[in-house]
C-alpha cells in the first residue's frame, strides 16, 4: 500500500513526461508511413501505413495523414475505389487535410469522374491556397475535359507560386512541362 501511495504522489510529476513521450512516439509513428510514400514500392506503402494505422496510436492530423498516405499507395497501384475509401476516412478525421482532397481528386479523375475531381481540388485549394499540386491536378483535369484555357490558367498559377515544399517544387516543374506542351500544340496565329 505504501508503494502505491508513493506512485500516486509521483504521478503528477511523471504525467507531463508520459504525455510528451506518447505524443513524440505518435509523431514518430507516422514517419515510416511518410517515408514509404517517397519510394516506388506501393505495396510497401500500403503495408507500412496499415501497420502505422493499427499500432502507432496516432490521432487527429497524424492519423488522417496515415490514411491519406496509404490511399496514395492504392491510388498509384490503380486501386481507385480502395484509395477513395482511405481518402474519405482521412477527410472524416481531418476535414482540412488538403493532401487527402487532392489525392481523392486524382482518383476521381482517373475514374473519369471529372466533376467530382474538380470539387475535391477546389476543396484542397480552399483548405490550403498555396498547395500547388491541387492547381496542377485541376489543370490536368481541365485538359482531359477539353478545356485547355482553364488548364493553362491553373498551370500559370502554379508557376507563380513560391512554395518550397518538395511537392510544390515538383508541381512547378510539372506545370511548366504541361504548359510548354500545350503551347507547342496550340495552332499558330
Amino acid at each position: 500500500m505504501a508503494r502505491l501511495l508513493r506512485l500516486l504522489r509521483l504521478l503528477p510529476a511523471l504525467l507531463p513526461a508520459v504525455v510528451f513521450f506518447a505524443a513524440h512516439a505518435a509523431a514518430q509513428g507516422l514517419t515510416p508511413c511518410f517515408q514509404a510514400t517517397l519510394a516506388d514500392d506501393d505495396d510497401k506503402v500500403i503495408s507500412v501505413c496499415s501497420t502505422v494505422i493499427k499500432s502507432a496510436g496516432l490521432k487527429g492530423n497524424s492519423l488522417s495523414m496515415a490514411y491519406s498516405n496509404r490511399g496514395l499507395g492504392y491510388l498509384r497501384k490503380g486501386e481507385y475505389d480502395r484509395s477513395i475509401t482511405d481518402f474519405d476516412q482521412s477527410i472524416r478525421i481531418d476535414p482540412k487535410n488538403a493532401f487527402a482532397y487532392d489525392n481523392r481528386g486524382d482518383a476521381w479523375r482517373e475514374k473519369g469522374q471529372y466533376d467530382r475531381a474538380l470539387t475535391d481540388y477546389n476543396a484542397a485549394i480552399r483548405n490550403d491556397a498555396t498547395f500547388a499540386s491541387s492547381y496542377l491536378n485541376r489543370g490536368l483535369t481541365y485538359e482531359r475535359m477539353g478545356n485547355p484555357e482553364s488548364a493553362r490558367a491553373d498551370y500559370r498559377s502554379v508557376l507563380a507560386m513560391k512554395g518550397d515544399r518538395p511537392i510544390d517544387k515538383w508541381a512547378r516543374g510539372e506545370a511548366q512541362r504541361h504548359l510548354t506542351r500545350l503551347d507547342s500544340a496550340a495552332p499558330k496565329q
